[in-house]
């Protein structure tokens, strides 16, 4: 798999199930618009915010369903869970947010998928032949599948699901050993099974199913459904190993160049960035994607300081005016900006952790520093810092001492070089994406075959 060559099968109708913030869904919007090219009928449903980036990115039945993900991470709730230096509490609030929004995210399923059009006699979203779920739909889309009777492949962004290597709260069971770290595992899905059950069963009832008594991973495992890992494999080395052909881990998944350029992003074609950047060192770029910030101002604060005093330019991503800053000539703003184009560019990338960002910058060669808020990002944290090719800590410990400390290290010609090779060593974003595209096609057509 993974040489680039569409697999011979019939057009299928794919539906993408994706729910979060915008790391939680470019990923399967990368497949999505592969299966396209490869002569598919693909449907997304995702939140209401995210609609108009799926569209542009060139898929062209997009259906809203849930919450506003982008304010329910920037409320006051989110904000308090961020200043906490407890994972636990993190990932309690990360837990009750995707409850929360569940509830909104059932009902809007149900009128897709379940309620037939007055005028049409069908639902909206109908002859679906395949579901493709991002991690927080892996439920719904179990019962879904079932409704249908189509095949379910659930895509993960980080080893997130029952393993010997790496627990389920990163630093709280790591180095334990395989039979401890499973033991964590099995705690961990309880927990989140006792507080889930109930809405996953709700849901099921709702459109006629049997409710369920094993938490979803045990359910997954039991029916051999498929879970493309869609991070690198030499971040996790052995780990492939122990799961084998269903959960491959194929490398990080990325917009081809002809999709992203219709996405709303900073890129070579701005000039005035092309000639900032000429005209001095490389720049540390500093940007915490769609996680919200209590005070952006004293985030930035830090950086022009610690940068000011180390002779460093920044690349700002924190929410100010875009373009020069007029008050310090070696900071310059932006929004949204192409991570491909933009962070080979730079001196060292400072970043909240999400799958996509880490992936932009390993690929790059360039050193990371993680600052990372919640879900898998301290997984990243901790992996670039096992791996020699950053640093990484909690985004509740910075400080203009920490991200001192942290720039000094990994300026470093060590860490450049570790980069550098690691970068060398990365599964291409075609390959990636080719491969998952393949797996797709290739459960669909054996379980077409009579």
């Amino acid at each position: 798999m993974g040489s680039g060559t569409p697999v011979l099968v019939s057009p299928a109708h794919i539906v993408f199930l994706l729910y979060g913030s915008r790391g939680d869904i470019q990923p399967g919007i990368c497949l999505a618009t592969e299966l396209l090219r490869r002569g598919h009928r693909v449907t997304a449903v995702v939140p209401p915010n995210l609609v108009d980036l799926v569209a542009s990115a060139g898929v062209p039945t997009v259906y809203p369903v849930g919450r506003d993900t982008d304010r329910q991470w920037s409320s006051d709730t989110a904000l308090d869970a961020q200043r906490s230096r407890n994972p636990l509490t993190k990932a309690r609030f990360a837990l009750d947010t995707v409850v929360d929004g569940i509830r909104s995210f059932d009902d809007g399923l149900i009128r897709l998928f379940v309620d037939a059009d007055p005028t049409t006699g069908k639902p909206p979203v109908h002859d679906v032949d395949r579901l493709v779920v991002a991690p927080i739909c892996q439920a719904r889309g179990m019962a879904l599948a079932d409704r249908l009777g189509v095949v379910l492949t659930v895509l993960r962004f980080a080893p997130m699901s029952p393993n010997s290597w790496y627990g389920p709260v990163p630093g709280v069971a790591d180095g334990l050993g395989p039979r401890a770290t499973r033991a964590a595992w099995r705690a961990y899905n309880s927990v989140v099974w006792s507080s889930t059950r109930h809405g996953e069963n709700r849901f099921r009832r709702r459109i006629g199913l049997a409710t369920m008594h094993r938490p979803c991973p045990d359910r997954l495992a039991a029916r051999r459904i498929v879970q493309i890992q869609a991070y690198d494999p030499a971040i996790v080395p052995g780990l492939g190993d122990e799961w084998g052909s269903l959960k491959p881990i194929i490398g990080f998944l990325d917009l081809a160049a002809q999709d992203r350029r219709h996405l709303t992003e900073v890129s070579g074609h701005d000039t005035d960035l092309t000639a900032w950047l000429a005209d001095g060192s490389a720049p540390v770029y500093v940007g915490f994607g769609s996680m919200p910030i209590a005070d952006p101002d004293r985030i930035s604060e830090i950086f022009c300081s610690v940068a000011a005093e180390s002779g460093l330019r920044l690349i700002l991503a924190l929410g100010g005016r875009p373009g020069r800053d007029p008050q310090h000539p070696d900071v310059y703003h932006v929004g949204a900006v192409d991570h491909s184009w933009l962070f080979p560019q730079c001196a060292v990338v400072v970043h909240h952790g999400g799958a996509g960002t880490t992936a932009a910058v390993l690929r790059s060669g360039t050193p990371g520093v993680i600052y990372a808020f919640t879900a898998e990002q301290p997984f990243w944290a901790n992996r670039i810092a096992a791996l020699g090719v950053g640093v990484g800590r909690r985004f509740s410990a910075l400080s203009r001492e920490t991200v001192g400390e942290d720039l000094r290290v990994v300026i470093g010609d060590g860490i450049r070089d570790a980069a550098r090779e690691f970068a060398a060593q990365m599964v291409t974003p075609q390959q990636a994406v080719a491969t998952a595209a393949e797996l797709v096609e290739e459960r669909s057509r054996a379980l077409a075959t009579p």
